[in-house]
């Protein structure tokens, strides 16, 4: 399918929340899937207090969904806890977006890397975040104890341009 229409990025909105929780359920399925050990009846059930944050985002189109990713702040990085693109749109270029969109927050939050993990046995996720110029700085259990499944974790260095962005606005815009 041909991305046929001008996504923007924005902030998400309350009444986006349930579409949004059902985005990263539908579409990560297949990593606790893969994995063996399914999703937890509460899996993204805390997409309100990314929400309430301000750490909620979407790339949306007249009034559709088609991705999102719930961050937080932590050691002068942002850290992508999930990211996900609705499953009728995937390969359609919009996880590229997001994550172009998301470094350049990382930029006006003056923030000096984006990092994320992902599990061992995604090694087409591997793979994509590599393509993206993230590098993988170390692999380890989680810390949840829930599943024996490694993470693979990962940065991109951001680099701070002179131009600051006006916080306001900055996460608002079309794509091109």
């Amino acid at each position: 399918m041909t991305l046929s229409f001008s996504p923007s990025f924005s902030l998400a909105k309350s009444h986006q929340l349930v579409e949004i929780r059902s985005i990263f359920l539908k579409s990560m399925a297949y990593i606790g899937d893969r994995m063996g050990i399914g999703q937890p009846a509460n899996a993204f059930s805390n997409m309100r207090d990314f929400y309430q944050c301000g750490n909620l985002y979407v790339l949306e189109d007249r009034g559709l969904v088609l991705a999102a990713a719930a961050l937080h702040e932590v050691d002068g990085a942002l850290y992508i806890d999930y990211l996900a693109v609705h499953r009728d749109h995937q390969k359609e270029g919009l996880g590229k977006r997001m994550i172009a969109e998301l470094e350049m927050l990382t930029e006006s939050r003056e923030l000096h890397q984006l990092r994320l993990h992902t599990p061992e046995v995604m090694e087409d996720l591997i793979a994509f975040y590599n393509r993206r110029g993230f590098r993988e700085t170390h692999r380890a259990l989680p810390s949840h104890g829930r599943d024996t499944f490694k993470r693979v974790h990962f940065c991109k260095p951001i680099s701070l341009s002179d131009q600051s962005m006006d916080f306001e606005y900055e996460h608002d815009r079309q794509i091109a």
